[in-house]
């Protein structure tokens, strides 16, 4: 059997997309920079997912069916409470003054008129809420993502 020009031609591009193909699956599988401790994280994340699977989850939803809604209102209100303090804290040391009285202000109330943070009075009264953690704290300070780590029970971090 004997190849025409045509059907050589035809074979030409497929060959080559073939080759650049294999060639960027190399590019592919290189090592993620940002998780020098891939085979940790994953042994951990699969940890973390049989706890999950086997602890976490049923007594999450034994909580909710056991418990009345007005209840896990008032537990979530008062860690919530807790958090504000946090909360305050990583504000003040941010440079936002403002907002770290406004949450000191939400924990007094809602700890006295809330009765110790099972009702947020605060927000009703015009004190809003926020949200800041230590990572936004550090990323304020003009501190870089670390490295990609995946903690036991917490889960994964920078």
């Amino acid at each position: 059997m004997t190849h025409t020009k045509k059907q050589t031609s035809n074979v030409r591009p497929v060959l080559a997309a073939a080759i650049a193909a294999t060639l960027m699956t190399g590019c592919a599988t290189s090592g993620n920079p940002k998780d020098p401790i891939e085979g940790f994280n994953r042994a951990v994340f699969s940890f973390n997912e049989t706890v999950d699977k086997a602890l976490i989850k049923p007594v999450a939803q034994g909580y909710d069916y056991i418990t009345p809604t007005p209840v896990q209102t008032g537990v979530s209100n008062f860690f919530g409470n807790i958090a504000d303090l946090w909360t305050g804290f990583n504000n003040l040391i941010q440079g936002k003054p403002g907002d770290a009285l406004s949450d000191v202000g939400r924990v007094v109330i809602n700890t006295t008129i809330g009765i110790v943070g099972l009702f947020d009075v605060a927000t009703g009264m015009g004190l809003e809420k926020h949200e800041e953690d230590f990572g936004q704290t550090l990323g304020r300070w003009g501190v870089g993502d670390g490295a990609y780590v995946v903690l036991p029970i917490i889960g994964p971090r920078t």
